[in-house]
């Protein structure tokens, strides 16, 4: 029988242009509205450490940035397509297969920056999401920057409303629905083997590990995420004033629960 992480690692083998094209076509908002974010707390010429990096959609901007980036993701074939990628836009970053939990190829206290924008969708029990957590501030410098990324539980509700209103009716949901009516995270297998945060539990797992301290957190796709198919049909213009717009309510705590992915940036304590 496989393992789940095999499971999870053959589904990103076989959608590498599929997760590439999700930020470039499908949710160019998303990375959009994060990158704006990033740029106000990376400071010049940082060493990043891009985990769960994928296809390399952040790697690749961060490079063209003039920042020195490593992108580690478990699947062989986005460090492939990542590579290609970087050939493609004429940067250079290093790109190597690993895993979020087990960075010991990295010693203390060697970057900048870490990004954990993906492990923890697919990192099933908690001592494992903390075990990630802690592996990113071991390698992270005193006074550096973590971004880690959740999918919410809710953001599957408003992926329900929006794409697919009949799960709403099927058997083999319920579970996913009712978690979501009654406030809990939920591990459970979805699109693969997927982690599905609250927000207080976002903020909880974080809070469990000593030595971070909370900088910023806000909604990767802000109060976009529910309109879609509506901004696609926009024009140029108009798409570009709604992501501007959104940006100013990405990071207010009332608007949280309309984002599908939530991005807490942490503080490594130490001085720099």
């Amino acid at each position: 029988m496989k393992e789940q992480k095999e499971i999870i690692q053959e589904y990103y083998d076989s959608h590498p242009k599929k997760e590439w094209d999700r930020l470039q076509k499908d949710h160019p908002y998303e990375k959009y509205i994060t990158v704006h974010m990033m740029d106000q707390l990376i400071p010049e010429g940082a060493t990043i450490l891009d985990i769960g990096g994928g296809p390399g959609q952040y790697s690749v901007y961060y490079a063209k940035k003039g920042h020195q980036v490593t992108l580690l993701d478990l699947s062989p074939e986005n460090v492939r397509f990542a590579k290609k990628k970087a050939r493609q836009y004429k940067v250079h970053f290093n790109a190597m297969q690993g895993d979020a939990m087990d960075l010991a190829r990295f010693s203390d206290n060697t970057f900048d920056v870490v990004f954990l924008m993906g492990p923890m969708y697919h990192i099933m029990s908690e001592k494992n999401r903390i075990r990630a957590l802690t592996e990113a501030k071991r390698v992270l410098k005193p006074g550096g920057l973590l971004f880690t990324s959740f999918i919410l539980l809710f953001g599957g509700v408003v992926y329900g409303l929006r794409d697919l209103q009949e799960s709403i009716c099927r058997e083999n949901e319920k579970q996913y629905y009712e978690a979501c009516a009654r406030d809990e995270s939920l591990s459970f297998e979805a699109f693969t083997y997927s982690y599905m945060a609250t927000i207080p539990d976002a903020k909880k797992l974080l809070s469990k590990i000593p030595g971070l301290s909370t900088v910023k957190i806000f909604g990767q796709e802000s109060i976009l995420a529910p309109y879609r198919w509506i901004l696609a049909k926009s024009p140029r213009k108009i798409r570009m004033a709604w992501y501007d717009y959104a940006i100013r309510f990405c990071d207010k705590e009332d608007y949280l629960a309309h984002t599908e992915h939530l991005m807490i940036v942490s503080r490594k304590e130490g001085k720099k």
